[in-house]
């Protein structure tokens, strides 16, 4: 767990995943204090003790979400550090990493909400950069170990992996881990190395 969440009460952490959910569930213009304390079956008031303002809350929901997907980034980086070079390794990898993200739908739509709110919010965009550039990293160094280019390559790949997965939340749930599978194998084909994949 990263050092910003870590340094979080148990009743903060209770306040943000409610706020996640009901951020995932009903959208930015959803995400009030009041419907964080229903979501929490936390009495009314309660979230507003512990962030006042709505941009409060907001911001501390981003680096909330932020640091759930920083620490998935950085486990993924150490497996795959592993083990350099192994190509079914690395689409395994990731296929899990993003298989684990499925199983947290309020977390990916969340996020999405988040991203958006970046457009408009420097703080929140600079605590997302964060984590996508440990992701960039992670990406060019599987690149790099492929004997590929990890410049440019590696931003276009990840944008290309970061639309599967958003694609993926518009799919029905017993499509989803498979279209993803499917979807990680085909964009980290091309690194393997092997003649005849796409």
């Amino acid at each position: 767990m990263s050092t910003a969440s870590g340094e979080l009460s148990p009743r903060r952490r209770e306040i943000l995943a409610a706020a996640t959910t009901v951020l995932a569930q009903q959208g930015n213009r959803g995400l009030t204090h009041r419907a964080v304390d229903r979501e929490a079956g936390l009495p009314e008031g309660s979230s507003s003790a512990y962030f006042r303002t709505r941009d409060a809350l907001i911001g501390a929901l981003g680096a909330f979400v932020a640091d759930r997907l920083a620490d998935d980034v950085r486990a993924l980086g150490s497996r795959l550090a592993s083990c350099p070079g192994d190509h079914e390794r690395a689409v395994a990898e990731v296929s899990r990493l993003f298989s684990h993200w499925l199983d947290q739908p309020d977390l990916l739509a969340a996020r999405l909400e988040l991203t958006v709110a970046a457009t408009r919010d420097t703080a929140l965009a600079e605590r997302f950069t964060q984590w996508r550039e440990d992701l960039l990293g992670t990406v060019r160094e599987l690149m790099s170990a492929a004997g590929e280019d990890g410049g440019a390559s590696a931003e276009t790949l990840v944008a290309a992996l970061d639309g599967v997965l958003l694609a993926s939340l518009m799919l029905p749930t017993r499509r989803r881990r498979a279209f993803v599978g499917e979807s990680v194998e085909q964009l980290l084909a091309g690194l393997g190395g092997e003649p005849g994949r796409a």
